[in-house]
């Protein structure tokens, strides 16, 4: 370890190892400091029993500058996300698709037992307004995101069924 580094970096996740990175190219010395048992931060594969899982949930967004300028995207051989989710619900899963990028499964998606139809045409409306980037100027930034959703009228069946699960693995919490 340096006994007298030129940085401290706190964290070994995306950022702190791009840092690090800069860091070592332009001659400096540095620490990481990280509380976890690993590096990788919220983009983490754990190997366990020969499976790969993953840890938290993380989009990257490769159009942003420092991206390109950090990674060899190629080289990652980054493949898109399938625009929907799959839900688990009676004892299968059930695709639910984004009607605004694919029409034809979000048609499919009218007919699978996540929430009402009522419901899922809430979701269009929904998909619009944010898309169109009114939703935000709707509502309270204070509210919670149950508060919001019931607002909109979702039943408790598509907010139980869908927005828990799906939101709560985006941020690792399914109170909303």
């Amino acid at each position: 370890m340096v006994s007298d580094p030129d940085a401290l970096i706190v964290g070994a996740g995306v950022a702190g190892l791009a840092c690090a990175r800069h860091l070592s190219q332009h001659g400096l010395t540095f620490v990481v400091l990280e509380a976890a048992d690993g590096i990788g931060g919220r983009v983490r594969t754990d190997k366990t029993d020969g499976f790969l899982l993953d840890r938290g949930f993380q989009v990257l967004l490769s159009a942003y500058p420092e991206v390109r300028a950090q990674l060899d995207l190629r080289a990652l051989d980054l493949h898109p996300f399938y625009p929907g989710a799959l839900i688990w619900f009676g004892g299968r899963f059930h695709r639910v698709a984004d009607p605004l990028r694919r029409p034809l499964a979000g048609l499919r998606t009218l007919f699978t037992p996540i929430g009402s139809l009522a419901d899922k045409l809430r979701m269009v409306r929904l998909a619009y307004r944010l898309t169109a980037g009114r939703l935000e100027r709707e509502i309270d930034a204070s509210s919670s995101a149950l508060n919001v959703l019931r607002a909109l009228g979702f039943s408790d069946a598509m907010i139980d069924r869908f927005f828990r699960p799906f939101i709560g693995g985006v941020f690792l919490d399914r109170e909303l």
